[in-house]
């Protein structure tokens, strides 16, 4: 299943940059996710800033059919690889199948910078994959609207 979101963020592409390549912030958006553990990671490499952010959630509020495949907590590993104003992303949720594979692109857009996220959520599980990649696409587009909000008032000083 094909997965597009755009984030606008009222600030530019260098503070934007730092702030997701910022562990501080990435453990802030971990915990307003509702969370209940995290380990955030931020380590520069050859290929560019790599940000892990390994977090556990209760399932609470999911259908019951991504509880039966799941569990009633879900751990996500999302990896982010940053060379400057283009990235990469992956998520997945450590011994189940299904992962989210994608890009990220940061564009100038006048002061403010506009984050878009392009991905590939495959789930190989019979009957119910289909069902549960729209799950997962719904999960992660809820998570990078929470990163807005959060990623706002970080770059506003709050």
């Amino acid at each position: 299943m094909k997965f597009r979101k755009e984030i606008r963020f009222d600030a530019g592409v260098d503070d934007v940059y730092a702030m997701l390549v910022s562990a501080a912030f990435r453990e802030r958006v971990a915990e307003e996710a509702g969370a209940t553990s995290w380990e955030v990671q931020v380590t520069e490499t050859p290929d560019g800033v790599r940000s892990l952010v390994e977090s556990t959630a209760p399932t609470t509020g999911l259908p019951g059919f991504a509880k039966s495949v799941i569990g009633s907590q879900m751990s996500i590993r999302q990896e982010e690889v940053y060379r400057g104003q283009q990235g990469t992303l992956t998520v997945t949720l450590p011994g189940k199948p299904g992962s989210l594979n994608g890009e990220i692109t940061l564009t100038e857009d006048g002061a403010a910078t506009v984050q878009t996220v392009t991905a590939e959520v495959k789930v190989s599980i019979p009957l119910v994959g289909g069902r549960i990649e729209k799950l997962i696409g719904q999960v992660m587009g809820n998570l990078l609207k929470l990163q807005g909000r959060v990623g706002a008032a970080w770059l506003a000083g709050r």
